[in-house]
Protein backbone atom coordinates (compact mmCIF):
# COMPACT_ATOMS: atom_id res chain seq x y z
CA UNK A 1 0.00 0.00 0.00
CA UNK A 2 0.88 3.53 -0.30
CA UNK A 3 0.24 6.32 2.39
CA UNK A 4 1.03 9.75 2.68
CA UNK A 5 1.58 11.21 5.94
CA UNK A 6 0.85 14.73 4.94
CA UNK A 7 1.13 18.27 6.82
CA UNK A 8 -2.01 20.71 6.37
CA UNK A 9 -2.51 22.59 3.03
CA UNK A 10 0.25 25.66 2.79
CA UNK A 11 -2.12 28.48 1.02
CA UNK A 12 -5.63 28.87 1.51
CA UNK A 13 -7.95 30.31 -1.19
CA UNK A 14 -8.16 33.80 0.29
CA UNK A 15 -4.03 33.71 -0.57
CA UNK A 16 -2.99 33.50 3.50
CA UNK A 17 0.16 31.59 3.84
CA UNK A 18 -0.28 29.21 6.77
CA UNK A 19 1.83 29.15 9.82
CA UNK A 20 0.74 25.74 12.05
CA UNK A 21 1.98 25.30 15.26
CA UNK A 22 0.78 21.41 15.66
CA UNK A 23 -0.83 20.95 18.87
CA UNK A 24 -1.03 24.27 20.00
CA UNK A 25 -2.68 27.31 16.94
CA UNK A 26 -2.13 28.14 13.81
CA UNK A 27 -2.62 31.37 12.14
CA UNK A 28 -2.77 32.94 8.17
CA UNK A 29 -0.28 36.12 7.17
CA UNK A 30 -0.48 37.67 3.57
CA UNK A 31 2.52 36.84 1.60
CA UNK A 32 6.01 34.23 2.23
CA UNK A 33 6.95 34.04 5.82
CA UNK A 34 10.03 32.58 6.83
CA UNK A 35 8.05 30.52 9.82
CA UNK A 36 8.07 27.04 9.75
CA UNK A 37 7.45 24.82 12.63
CA UNK A 38 8.36 21.12 12.16
CA UNK A 39 5.16 19.11 12.36
CA UNK A 40 6.62 16.91 15.31
CA UNK A 41 3.77 14.42 15.85
CA UNK A 42 3.07 13.30 12.36
CA UNK A 43 6.84 13.27 11.83
CA UNK A 44 7.09 10.44 14.49
CA UNK A 45 4.22 8.88 13.23
CA UNK A 46 5.59 8.41 9.50
CA UNK A 47 8.62 7.52 10.73
CA UNK A 48 6.70 4.71 13.46
CA UNK A 49 4.63 3.29 10.11
CA UNK A 50 8.08 3.36 8.31
CA UNK A 51 9.43 1.16 11.03
CA UNK A 52 6.81 -0.76 11.58
CA UNK A 53 5.38 -1.73 8.69
CA UNK A 54 6.57 -2.62 4.81
CA UNK A 55 4.10 -0.22 3.22
CA UNK A 56 5.52 2.76 1.14
CA UNK A 57 5.28 5.72 3.19
CA UNK A 58 5.61 9.41 1.78
CA UNK A 59 5.92 12.47 4.34
CA UNK A 60 4.70 15.66 2.39
CA UNK A 61 4.46 19.03 3.87
CA UNK A 62 1.92 21.87 2.28
CA UNK A 63 3.19 24.44 5.13
CA UNK A 64 7.18 24.00 4.24
CA UNK A 65 6.35 24.08 0.58
CA UNK A 66 3.94 26.75 0.61
CA UNK A 67 1.76 24.83 -1.15
CA UNK A 68 -2.05 25.72 -2.11
CA UNK A 69 -5.10 22.89 -2.75
CA UNK A 70 -3.74 22.83 -6.56
CA UNK A 71 -0.51 22.39 -6.22
CA UNK A 72 -1.18 19.93 -3.18
CA UNK A 73 -3.52 17.72 -5.29
CA UNK A 74 -1.39 17.93 -8.00
CA UNK A 75 1.63 16.11 -5.97
CA UNK A 76 -0.58 13.99 -4.04
CA UNK A 77 -1.69 12.80 -7.59
CA UNK A 78 2.16 11.70 -8.40
CA UNK A 79 1.03 9.46 -5.69
CA UNK A 80 -2.29 7.96 -5.65
CA UNK A 81 -1.81 7.21 -2.05
CA UNK A 82 -4.44 4.38 -0.07
CA UNK A 83 -4.53 6.35 2.71
CA UNK A 84 -4.07 9.87 3.57
CA UNK A 85 -2.93 11.18 7.30
CA UNK A 86 -3.56 14.88 8.28
CA UNK A 87 -3.32 16.66 11.25
CA UNK A 88 -5.90 19.95 11.12
CA UNK A 89 -6.28 23.06 13.32
CA UNK A 90 -9.10 25.19 13.25
CA UNK A 91 -7.18 27.51 11.01
CA UNK A 92 -6.28 25.10 8.48
CA UNK A 93 -9.71 22.31 8.37
CA UNK A 94 -11.55 24.09 5.52
CA UNK A 95 -8.37 23.80 2.70
CA UNK A 96 -7.69 20.04 4.23
CA UNK A 97 -10.86 18.53 4.29
CA UNK A 98 -11.30 20.17 1.17
CA UNK A 99 -7.97 18.45 -0.44
CA UNK A 100 -9.05 15.21 1.46
CA UNK A 101 -12.58 14.95 -0.32
CA UNK A 102 -10.92 15.69 -3.57
CA UNK A 103 -8.07 13.06 -3.34
CA UNK A 104 -10.71 10.62 -1.90
CA UNK A 105 -12.98 11.33 -4.89
CA UNK A 106 -9.98 10.83 -7.33
CA UNK A 107 -8.19 7.97 -5.70
CA UNK A 108 -10.67 6.08 -3.32
CA UNK A 109 -7.70 7.01 -0.62
CA UNK A 110 -9.01 6.54 2.76
CA UNK A 111 -8.66 9.69 5.00
CA UNK A 112 -7.65 9.91 8.87
CA UNK A 113 -7.86 13.26 10.40
CA UNK A 114 -6.05 14.18 13.41
CA UNK A 115 -5.44 17.55 15.22
CA UNK A 116 -6.97 20.14 17.28
CA UNK A 117 -9.92 20.73 15.09
CA UNK A 118 -10.90 16.65 14.43
CA UNK A 119 -10.22 15.89 17.78
CA UNK A 120 -12.52 18.89 18.89
CA UNK A 121 -15.43 18.15 16.21
CA UNK A 122 -14.78 14.61 15.52
CA UNK A 123 -18.45 14.23 13.76
CA UNK A 124 -17.78 17.20 11.25
CA UNK A 125 -14.65 15.75 10.59
CA UNK A 126 -16.29 12.26 9.81
CA UNK A 127 -18.75 13.85 7.26
CA UNK A 128 -15.41 13.56 5.01
CA UNK A 129 -12.67 11.60 6.71
CA UNK A 130 -13.07 7.15 7.22
CA UNK A 131 -11.61 7.68 10.76
CA UNK A 132 -10.56 10.39 13.65
CA UNK A 133 -7.83 9.65 16.05
CA UNK A 134 -7.91 11.85 19.10
CA UNK A 135 -5.04 12.56 21.72
CA UNK A 136 -1.84 10.90 20.96
CA UNK A 137 -2.77 9.09 17.88
CA UNK A 138 1.04 7.66 16.82
CA UNK A 139 0.27 4.16 17.53
CA UNK A 140 -3.92 4.30 16.98
CA UNK A 141 -2.66 5.29 13.04
CA UNK A 142 -0.74 2.31 13.00
CA UNK A 143 -3.30 -0.05 14.10
CA UNK A 144 -5.39 1.39 11.59
CA UNK A 145 -2.70 0.87 8.55
CA UNK A 146 -1.88 -2.33 10.11
CA UNK A 147 -5.81 -3.58 9.74
CA UNK A 148 -7.00 -4.18 13.29
CA UNK A 149 -10.43 -3.67 13.46
CA UNK A 150 -11.43 0.10 14.02
CA UNK A 151 -14.03 -0.90 16.88
CA UNK A 152 -11.41 -2.00 18.71
CA UNK A 153 -8.48 0.01 18.14
CA UNK A 154 -8.43 3.35 21.36
CA UNK A 155 -7.79 6.24 20.44
CA UNK A 156 -10.19 6.07 17.37
CA UNK A 157 -13.29 8.09 17.26
CA UNK A 158 -15.43 7.09 19.44
CA UNK A 159 -13.69 4.82 21.14
CA UNK A 160 -12.05 5.50 24.63
CA UNK A 161 -8.79 7.37 24.73
CA UNK A 162 -5.49 5.49 24.47
CA UNK A 163 -3.49 6.14 27.45
CA UNK A 164 -0.11 8.50 27.11
CA UNK A 165 2.72 6.51 25.05
CA UNK A 166 5.68 5.51 26.21
CA UNK A 167 8.02 8.24 24.53
CA UNK A 168 10.97 6.24 24.43
CA UNK A 169 9.15 3.97 22.10
CA UNK A 170 9.28 5.95 19.46
CA UNK A 171 12.07 6.16 16.64
CA UNK A 172 13.64 9.62 15.54
CA UNK A 173 11.31 11.94 13.90
CA UNK A 174 10.73 12.01 10.13
CA UNK A 175 14.06 13.02 8.25
CA UNK A 176 14.17 11.59 5.12
CA UNK A 177 11.16 12.68 3.07
CA UNK A 178 11.68 16.28 4.37
CA UNK A 179 14.99 17.87 5.74
CA UNK A 180 14.67 19.11 9.50
CA UNK A 181 16.89 21.99 8.72
CA UNK A 182 14.73 23.36 6.74
CA UNK A 183 12.43 24.44 8.95
CA UNK A 184 12.97 27.51 10.61
CA UNK A 185 11.60 29.58 13.69
CA UNK A 186 12.76 33.27 12.89
CA UNK A 187 13.50 34.03 16.24
CA UNK A 188 16.19 31.05 16.70
CA UNK A 189 19.19 33.24 16.31
CA UNK A 190 21.41 30.44 14.85
CA UNK A 191 20.54 27.65 12.07
CA UNK A 192 18.45 25.64 15.09
CA UNK A 193 17.02 22.12 14.59
CA UNK A 194 13.53 22.17 16.27
CA UNK A 195 13.98 19.00 18.61
CA UNK A 196 11.38 17.26 21.48
CA UNK A 197 13.49 15.82 24.90
CA UNK A 198 10.00 15.57 26.56
CA UNK A 199 6.06 15.43 26.22
CA UNK A 200 3.09 16.50 27.82
CA UNK A 201 2.37 19.39 30.33
CA UNK A 202 1.70 19.09 34.24
CA UNK A 203 -0.82 21.96 33.79
CA UNK A 204 -4.25 22.67 31.98
CA UNK A 205 -4.23 26.32 30.97
CA UNK A 206 -8.10 26.91 29.73
CA UNK A 207 -6.78 28.27 26.28
CA UNK A 208 -4.06 25.01 25.36
CA UNK A 209 -5.29 22.26 23.12
CA UNK A 210 -2.14 20.37 23.83
CA UNK A 211 -3.54 20.00 26.90
CA UNK A 212 -7.08 19.54 26.41
CA UNK A 213 -7.56 17.45 23.07
CA UNK A 214 -4.20 15.32 22.90
CA UNK A 215 -3.68 14.85 26.54
CA UNK A 216 -6.46 15.71 28.85
CA UNK A 217 -4.41 14.75 31.79
CA UNK A 218 -1.85 16.32 33.57
CA UNK A 219 1.74 14.49 32.64
CA UNK A 220 5.14 15.22 31.98
CA UNK A 221 7.80 12.51 30.56
CA UNK A 222 11.08 13.16 29.69
CA UNK A 223 13.00 11.00 27.29
CA UNK A 224 15.94 8.85 27.86
CA UNK A 225 18.76 11.27 28.24
CA UNK A 226 21.59 9.48 26.13
CA UNK A 227 18.63 9.39 23.32
CA UNK A 228 18.16 12.64 22.96
CA UNK A 229 21.91 13.13 23.09
CA UNK A 230 22.27 10.39 20.36
CA UNK A 231 19.59 12.60 18.13
CA UNK A 232 21.56 15.45 18.19
CA UNK A 233 24.71 13.54 17.45
CA UNK A 234 22.42 12.47 14.45
CA UNK A 235 21.43 15.24 13.34
CA UNK A 236 24.80 16.98 13.63
CA UNK A 237 26.51 14.41 11.52
CA UNK A 238 23.84 14.55 8.93
CA UNK A 239 23.85 18.34 8.90
CA UNK A 240 27.20 20.08 9.97
CA UNK A 241 25.77 23.15 8.96
CA UNK A 242 23.63 23.07 12.06
CA UNK A 243 24.44 25.26 14.88
CA UNK A 244 22.30 24.34 17.31
CA UNK A 245 18.89 22.80 18.76
CA UNK A 246 15.56 24.20 19.81
CA UNK A 247 13.47 22.06 22.22
CA UNK A 248 10.48 23.19 21.65
CA UNK A 249 7.86 20.59 23.57
CA UNK A 250 5.47 21.73 25.72
CA UNK A 251 7.94 22.05 28.42
CA UNK A 252 11.45 21.81 28.64
CA UNK A 253 12.08 21.78 32.52
CA UNK A 254 9.76 20.07 34.82
CA UNK A 255 12.50 18.03 36.57
CA UNK A 256 15.35 19.81 37.46
CA UNK A 257 17.52 16.76 37.80
CA UNK A 258 16.37 15.95 34.26
CA UNK A 259 17.78 19.19 32.59
CA UNK A 260 20.98 18.88 34.77
CA UNK A 261 21.32 15.41 33.37
CA UNK A 262 20.59 16.22 29.59
CA UNK A 263 23.04 19.39 30.39
CA UNK A 264 25.99 17.00 31.31
CA UNK A 265 25.04 14.66 28.91
CA UNK A 266 25.43 17.55 25.96
CA UNK A 267 28.81 18.47 28.07
CA UNK A 268 30.44 14.96 27.77
CA UNK A 269 29.64 14.21 24.20
CA UNK A 270 31.08 17.25 23.50
CA UNK A 271 28.21 19.06 21.98
CA UNK A 272 28.06 22.13 24.26
CA UNK A 273 29.49 23.95 21.02
CA UNK A 274 25.82 23.84 19.72
CA UNK A 275 23.57 27.09 20.68
CA UNK A 276 20.70 25.25 22.54
CA UNK A 277 17.39 27.12 23.21
CA UNK A 278 14.04 25.48 24.96
CA UNK A 279 10.32 25.99 25.81
CA UNK A 280 10.15 26.18 29.90
CA UNK A 281 8.36 27.03 32.26
CA UNK A 282 9.60 30.11 34.53
CA UNK A 283 8.44 28.75 37.30
CA UNK A 284 9.90 25.80 37.31
CA UNK A 285 13.22 27.33 36.25
CA UNK A 286 15.73 26.39 39.12
CA UNK A 287 19.24 28.70 39.76
CA UNK A 288 21.71 25.48 39.92
CA UNK A 289 19.94 23.98 36.57
CA UNK A 290 20.10 27.31 34.66
CA UNK A 291 23.72 27.87 35.40
CA UNK A 292 24.35 23.59 34.07
CA UNK A 293 22.38 24.47 31.32
CA UNK A 294 24.36 27.91 30.58
CA UNK A 295 27.50 26.18 30.61
CA UNK A 296 26.27 23.08 28.13
CA UNK A 297 25.35 25.62 25.56
CA UNK A 298 22.20 26.95 26.32
CA UNK A 299 21.93 30.88 25.50
CA UNK A 300 17.89 31.70 24.86
CA UNK A 301 15.02 30.03 26.84
CA UNK A 302 11.16 30.88 25.91
CA UNK A 303 8.30 30.55 28.31
CA UNK A 304 4.41 31.87 28.59
CA UNK A 305 4.17 34.83 30.58
CA UNK A 306 0.65 35.03 29.38
CA UNK A 307 -0.41 37.97 31.31
CA UNK A 308 0.53 40.89 34.55
CA UNK A 309 -2.69 40.23 36.10
CA UNK A 310 -3.58 37.54 38.76
CA UNK A 311 -7.11 38.15 38.55
CA UNK A 312 -6.55 36.71 34.26
CA UNK A 313 -4.42 33.94 35.39
CA UNK A 314 -7.20 32.59 37.54
CA UNK A 315 -9.51 32.39 35.03
CA UNK A 316 -7.20 31.40 32.45
CA UNK A 317 -6.78 28.81 35.34
CA UNK A 318 -2.55 29.32 34.92
CA UNK A 319 -2.06 27.83 38.14
CA UNK A 320 1.51 27.24 39.96
CA UNK A 321 2.78 28.84 36.27
CA UNK A 322 1.81 32.20 37.33
CA UNK A 323 4.34 33.70 39.87
CA UNK A 324 5.16 37.33 38.75
CA UNK A 325 7.47 37.07 41.65
CA UNK A 326 9.31 34.21 40.52
CA UNK A 327 9.10 35.76 37.16
CA UNK A 328 11.34 39.15 38.11
CA UNK A 329 13.41 37.06 40.51
CA UNK A 330 14.58 33.80 37.80
CA UNK A 331 14.70 36.80 34.62
CA UNK A 332 17.21 38.94 37.40
CA UNK A 333 19.44 35.73 37.90
CA UNK A 334 19.45 34.30 34.38
CA UNK A 335 20.58 37.74 33.03
CA UNK A 336 23.49 37.57 35.50
CA UNK A 337 25.02 34.51 33.67
CA UNK A 338 24.44 35.47 30.09
CA UNK A 339 21.35 33.95 29.12
CA UNK A 340 18.64 35.72 26.66
CA UNK A 341 14.78 35.24 27.23
CA UNK A 342 12.04 35.15 25.21
CA UNK A 343 8.11 35.36 26.26
CA UNK A 344 4.78 34.59 24.88
CA UNK A 345 2.49 37.25 25.74
CA UNK A 346 -1.93 37.20 25.52
CA UNK A 347 -4.87 39.48 25.58
CA UNK A 348 -8.15 39.29 26.00
CA UNK A 349 -8.27 35.84 27.76
CA UNK A 350 -10.68 34.97 29.70
CA UNK A 351 -10.90 37.05 32.97
CA UNK A 352 -9.64 40.09 31.19
CA UNK A 353 -10.02 43.31 30.83
CA UNK A 354 -8.81 46.66 29.64
CA UNK A 355 -8.06 47.43 33.01
CA UNK A 356 -6.51 44.03 33.63
CA UNK A 357 -4.87 43.67 30.07
CA UNK A 358 -3.27 47.08 30.82
CA UNK A 359 -0.94 45.54 33.22
CA UNK A 360 0.13 43.13 30.85
CA UNK A 361 1.03 45.88 28.87
CA UNK A 362 2.80 47.39 31.92
CA UNK A 363 4.54 44.27 32.54
CA UNK A 364 6.06 44.00 28.71
CA UNK A 365 7.35 47.33 29.13
CA UNK A 366 9.03 47.15 32.25
CA UNK A 367 10.55 44.00 32.01
CA UNK A 368 12.16 44.80 28.18
CA UNK A 369 13.21 48.16 29.43
CA UNK A 370 15.08 46.75 32.55
CA UNK A 371 16.69 44.56 30.02
CA UNK A 372 14.97 41.47 31.81
CA UNK A 373 13.02 40.54 28.36
CA UNK A 374 14.75 40.23 24.78
CA UNK A 375 11.86 38.87 22.99
CA UNK A 376 8.29 38.53 22.75
CA UNK A 377 5.02 36.87 20.87
CA UNK A 378 2.13 38.68 21.80
CA UNK A 379 -0.81 36.68 20.59
CA UNK A 380 -4.88 37.26 21.17
CA UNK A 381 -6.15 35.05 23.35
CA UNK A 382 -8.25 32.52 20.81
CA UNK A 383 -10.59 30.10 22.16
CA UNK A 384 -9.80 27.22 20.28
CA UNK A 385 -12.55 24.38 19.54
CA UNK A 386 -12.14 21.59 22.33
CA UNK A 387 -10.32 23.95 24.68
CA UNK A 388 -11.87 24.51 28.00
CA UNK A 389 -11.71 28.55 26.58
CA UNK A 390 -14.08 27.59 23.74
CA UNK A 391 -16.73 26.07 25.92
CA UNK A 392 -17.04 28.81 28.13
CA UNK A 393 -17.05 31.65 25.81
CA UNK A 394 -20.13 28.88 24.11
CA UNK A 395 -21.69 28.91 27.01
CA UNK A 396 -21.70 32.79 28.04
CA UNK A 397 -22.23 33.84 24.58
CA UNK A 398 -18.94 35.33 24.42
CA UNK A 399 -18.04 34.23 20.55
CA UNK A 400 -18.92 36.86 17.95
CA UNK A 401 -21.74 35.47 15.71
CA UNK A 402 -21.08 34.48 12.05
CA UNK A 403 -17.74 33.89 12.51
CA UNK A 404 -16.35 30.57 10.05
CA UNK A 405 -12.86 28.37 11.08
CA UNK A 406 -10.52 30.62 9.32
CA UNK A 407 -11.41 33.31 12.02
CA UNK A 408 -10.00 31.21 14.78
CA UNK A 409 -6.71 32.38 13.92
CA UNK A 410 -5.01 34.84 16.95
CA UNK A 411 -2.55 36.59 14.89
CA UNK A 412 -4.57 40.03 15.25
CA UNK A 413 -7.42 38.62 14.78
CA UNK A 414 -10.64 38.96 17.96
CA UNK A 415 -12.59 36.06 18.11
CA UNK A 416 -14.49 37.07 21.58
CA UNK A 417 -16.35 39.61 22.30
CA UNK A 418 -17.05 40.53 26.36
CA UNK A 419 -19.93 42.89 27.47
CA UNK A 420 -17.64 44.40 29.56
CA UNK A 421 -14.47 44.31 26.90
CA UNK A 422 -15.45 44.77 22.89
CA UNK A 423 -13.08 43.29 20.53
CA UNK A 424 -12.15 46.22 19.11
CA UNK A 425 -10.90 47.47 22.54
CA UNK A 426 -8.61 43.94 22.65
CA UNK A 427 -7.52 44.46 19.54
CA UNK A 428 -6.21 48.20 20.27
CA UNK A 429 -4.75 46.68 23.10
CA UNK A 430 -3.13 43.95 21.47
CA UNK A 431 -1.25 46.97 19.62
CA UNK A 432 -0.66 48.70 22.84
CA UNK A 433 1.25 45.46 23.66
CA UNK A 434 3.57 45.37 20.65
CA UNK A 435 3.90 49.02 21.15
CA UNK A 436 5.27 48.51 24.42
CA UNK A 437 7.72 45.68 23.94
CA UNK A 438 9.16 48.77 20.54
CA UNK A 439 9.23 51.25 23.63
CA UNK A 440 11.14 49.12 26.01
CA UNK A 441 13.34 47.59 23.46
CA UNK A 442 14.10 50.86 22.45
CA UNK A 443 15.02 51.96 25.95
CA UNK A 444 17.03 49.23 26.82
CA UNK A 445 19.26 48.87 23.69
CA UNK A 446 19.76 52.49 22.79
CA UNK A 447 23.34 52.96 24.01
CA UNK A 448 24.88 49.71 23.23
CA UNK A 449 23.15 49.56 19.93
CA UNK A 450 24.37 52.94 18.91
CA UNK A 451 27.73 52.04 20.30
CA UNK A 452 27.99 49.13 18.11
CA UNK A 453 26.36 50.39 14.84
CA UNK A 454 29.10 54.00 15.51
CA UNK A 455 32.15 51.68 14.18
CA UNK A 456 29.79 50.13 11.27
CA UNK A 457 28.43 53.13 10.15
CA UNK A 458 31.93 54.50 8.69
CA UNK A 459 31.22 52.20 6.17
CA UNK A 460 28.77 54.30 4.67
CA UNK A 461 29.79 57.52 3.37
CA UNK A 462 28.36 60.91 4.44
CA UNK A 463 25.66 61.72 1.50
CA UNK A 464 24.70 58.11 0.98
CA UNK A 465 21.34 57.47 -0.69
CA UNK A 466 20.37 54.88 2.11
CA UNK A 467 17.35 52.71 2.19
CA UNK A 468 16.10 50.70 4.60
CA UNK A 469 13.65 47.32 4.37
CA UNK A 470 11.39 47.06 7.27
CA UNK A 471 11.92 43.75 7.99
CA UNK A 472 12.71 43.28 12.20
CA UNK A 473 10.65 44.75 14.73
CA UNK A 474 9.88 48.11 14.48
CA UNK A 475 12.43 48.96 17.35
CA UNK A 476 15.17 47.91 15.43
CA UNK A 477 14.13 50.40 12.83
CA UNK A 478 14.16 53.15 15.51
CA UNK A 479 17.66 52.43 16.25
CA UNK A 480 19.37 52.27 12.99
CA UNK A 481 17.52 55.40 12.01
CA UNK A 482 19.21 56.75 15.33
CA UNK A 483 22.67 55.93 14.89
CA UNK A 484 22.22 57.00 11.51
CA UNK A 485 21.56 60.60 12.57
CA UNK A 486 24.30 60.58 15.28
CA UNK A 487 27.20 60.55 12.73
CA UNK A 488 25.26 63.02 10.78
CA UNK A 489 24.23 61.19 7.81
CA UNK A 490 21.35 62.65 5.29
CA UNK A 491 17.70 61.12 5.50
CA UNK A 492 17.30 58.04 5.08
CA UNK A 493 14.70 56.84 2.71
CA UNK A 494 12.10 53.49 4.41
CA UNK A 495 9.79 50.87 2.64
CA UNK A 496 7.18 49.18 4.96
CA UNK A 497 3.97 48.32 5.23
CA UNK A 498 1.05 51.03 5.55
CA UNK A 499 0.81 50.26 9.55
CA UNK A 500 4.52 50.30 10.49
CA UNK A 501 5.00 53.04 7.86
CA UNK A 502 2.37 55.34 10.38
CA UNK A 503 4.69 54.49 13.40
CA UNK A 504 7.56 56.18 11.87
CA UNK A 505 5.69 59.59 10.27
CA UNK A 506 7.89 62.80 11.88
CA UNK A 507 11.13 60.38 12.94
CA UNK A 508 14.20 62.61 12.97
CA UNK A 509 16.10 61.70 10.27
CA UNK A 510 13.57 59.84 7.68
CA UNK A 511 13.12 61.16 4.21
CA UNK A 512 10.84 59.67 1.50
CA UNK A 513 8.45 56.91 3.20
CA UNK A 514 7.18 54.22 0.63
CA UNK A 515 4.79 51.44 1.35
CA UNK A 516 3.71 48.01 -0.52
CA UNK A 517 0.59 47.42 1.20
CA UNK A 518 0.47 44.98 3.86
CA UNK A 519 1.76 41.16 4.95
CA UNK A 520 5.33 40.66 4.51
CA UNK A 521 7.52 41.25 1.31
CA UNK A 522 7.32 39.82 -1.56
CA UNK A 523 8.75 40.02 -5.02
CA UNK A 524 6.07 37.91 -6.66
CA UNK A 525 2.87 40.80 -5.24
CA UNK A 526 5.60 43.99 -5.13
CA UNK A 527 4.26 46.67 -7.19
CA UNK A 528 6.26 47.34 -10.52
CA UNK A 529 5.66 50.61 -10.27
CA UNK A 530 7.52 50.68 -6.97
CA UNK A 531 10.52 48.71 -8.04
CA UNK A 532 10.79 50.94 -10.69
CA UNK A 533 10.66 53.94 -8.57
CA UNK A 534 13.13 52.71 -6.25
CA UNK A 535 15.58 51.34 -8.69
CA UNK A 536 15.40 54.81 -10.15
CA UNK A 537 16.40 56.16 -7.11
CA UNK A 538 19.97 54.98 -7.39
CA UNK A 539 20.88 53.38 -3.60
CA UNK A 540 24.08 53.09 -2.55
CA UNK A 541 22.84 51.24 0.64
CA UNK A 542 19.86 49.16 1.14
CA UNK A 543 20.24 47.92 4.64
CA UNK A 544 18.26 44.86 6.12
CA UNK A 545 17.54 44.15 9.33
CA UNK A 546 17.71 40.59 10.50
CA UNK A 547 16.26 39.14 13.74
CA UNK A 548 19.06 35.62 12.96
CA UNK A 549 22.79 35.23 12.44
CA UNK A 550 22.21 33.44 8.87
CA UNK A 551 20.05 34.18 5.86
CA UNK A 552 17.55 31.22 6.29
CA UNK A 553 14.06 32.49 5.91
CA UNK A 554 15.16 36.01 3.96
CA UNK A 555 14.77 34.95 0.62
CA UNK A 556 11.79 36.78 0.22
CA UNK A 557 13.17 40.26 1.31
CA UNK A 558 16.40 39.70 -0.57
CA UNK A 559 14.51 39.03 -3.27
CA UNK A 560 12.63 42.70 -2.84
CA UNK A 561 15.66 43.77 -2.40
CA UNK A 562 17.43 42.68 -5.74
CA UNK A 563 14.58 44.33 -7.85
CA UNK A 564 15.93 47.29 -6.27
CA UNK A 565 19.16 46.74 -7.13
CA UNK A 566 21.35 48.95 -4.82
CA UNK A 567 24.96 48.95 -4.72
CA UNK A 568 25.48 47.50 -1.95
CA UNK A 569 23.12 45.47 0.54
CA UNK A 570 23.94 45.51 4.60
CA UNK A 571 22.52 42.83 6.91
CA UNK A 572 22.07 44.49 10.67
CA UNK A 573 21.45 42.81 13.63
CA UNK A 574 20.38 43.03 16.72
CA UNK A 575 22.77 44.07 18.48
CA UNK A 576 23.91 47.14 15.82
CA UNK A 577 26.68 45.49 13.57
CA UNK A 578 26.03 45.80 10.06
CA UNK A 579 27.41 42.81 7.83
CA UNK A 580 27.96 42.94 4.21
CA UNK A 581 25.67 40.40 2.45
CA UNK A 582 26.62 38.75 -0.77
Amino acid sequence: MKIVVANSVGIDSNGYHMVHVPSRWSLGVKNFTNCGYYPWQLAYTSSLLKRETHHEVKFLDGVLKGWNFATYFARLQEEKPDWLIMESSSRTINEDLRLGQAVKEAFGTRLIYTGQHPMAEPEEVLKVADFVCMGEYEYAVLELIQGRNPEQISGVYPNERRELLDVDSLPFPEDEDIRRIDYHEPNCRYRQIQMYASRGCPRRCNFCAAATLYYDELNWRPRDVADVVREIQTLKDKYPQMEGVFFDEEVHNIKKRFNIELAKAIRAANLDHLQYEALCEYVSLDEEALVEMRQAGYYKIRFGIETGSDAVAEKMTLGKKHNLDKLWSILKFGKSNGMVFYATFSLGGLGSSREEDQKTVDLIYELTRQGLLDEVQVSINTPQPGTDFFKTCQENSYIKPGLGWDDYDGNGHVVVDYPHYRANEIQEMFQNALNAFDRGKTAANSNQFISTAKESLTAIPQNSRVLILRSARQWMIHLILQSMNSRGNASVDLLAQDAALNDLKGFPGVGEMYSYGSGFFSADSFPSHLAEKLKDNAYDFVLLPMANNHLDGYQNVLEVAKLIQPKRLLGVYPEGRFQELN
